[in-house]
């Protein structure tokens, strides 16, 4: 009665993938959506011979997504038992923003910490006046790329294969922008607007290590914000857990964190 099918793609579940995200209490991190769910395993959801829903795992296993149509979901606690003991899931990252999903986790939980923090505008802050003078904040150009790709692989964590095709976007879209001091890269500025999720953008930052705790991070987040204003947007943006320092220069910008997202062990 029910069944499982990996998927070799999310094309077939699109339309239910757009259900899952009208359905939640709050807007979805950006890079958890492109860079984790979008590199995710899919799988549909049959009940009685009907598709009626999907879940999405990584690599490791581990549930990364999971939706039932409403007209299922007093089926939904049934299909989440047999889903963790057919497929072998023996932990799942859920978000405070999915409250049925992290409910039935949390049902099945060992242990639990917190993943990332998930934080919204709050309100517009005035900042004093910038101690580093004179910077110039605006838009990245291609002629800088092989600069940026050095810089975010000196100064973010992982292999950066990435980090090419994805500044060359952000630079072709108008996302990407660059603080700097003289001829000092300070740091650098993302506002991605979502495409599935209007009107949110997605901002982030990385700072020049040697110029942390100078209150760069806020500055750069504060002119994204303001650069969100002028086109409508809403900007959202989200950290790790353990990097206090981003959390901070987050908060200062006028930003508050309402939702996480959790790992859950079962």
């Amino acid at each position: 009665m029910i069944s499982f099918t990996p998927l070799d793609s999310s094309r077939s579940i699109a339309a239910l993938k757009q259900q899952y995200l009208n359905s939640l209490v709050a807007p979805m991190d950006g890079m958890w959506e492109s860079a984790i769910i979008g590199n995710a395993n899919n799988w549909a959801i049959h009940y009685e011979g009907k598709v009626v829903g999907y879940f999405c795992t990584d690599e490791e296993s581990r549930l990364l997504q999971f939706y039932i149509m409403p007209p299922y979901q007093s089926h939904y606690r049934t299909i989440f038992v047999q889903l963790i003991e057919q497929i072998g899931i023996s932990s799942a990252f859920a978000s405070t923003i999915e409250p049925l999903y992290l409910s039935l986790c949390l049902d099945f939980h060992n242990k639990v910490h917190v993943k990332s923090y998930l934080f919204t505008d709050l309100h517009a802050v005035q900042l004093p006046p910038f101690a580093l003078q004179p910077v110039i904040f605006r838009l990245a150009s291609h002629d800088e790329l092989t600069h940026l790709e050095r810089f975010y692989k000196e100064y973010i964590e992982g292999d950066g294969s990435w980090i090419h095709d994805f500044l060359q976007e952000r630079i072709s879209q108008m996302q990407l922008y660059a603080l700097y001091h003289d001829d000092t890269l300070l740091g650098t500025g993302e506002c991605i607007e979502s495409k599935t999720q209007p009107p949110y953008a997605d901002i982030g930052i990385v700072v020049n290590k040697q110029f942390r705790n100078r209150g760069i991070g806020t500055y750069i987040l504060n002119r994204l914000k303001h650069q969100c204003y002028k086109s409508s947007l809403k900007p959202i943006c989200s950290c790790t857990a353990e990097n206090i320092a981003s959390r901070k220069a987050i908060e200062k910008a006028g930003f508050v964190s309402y939702h996480r997202i959790l790992e859950i062990f079962f």
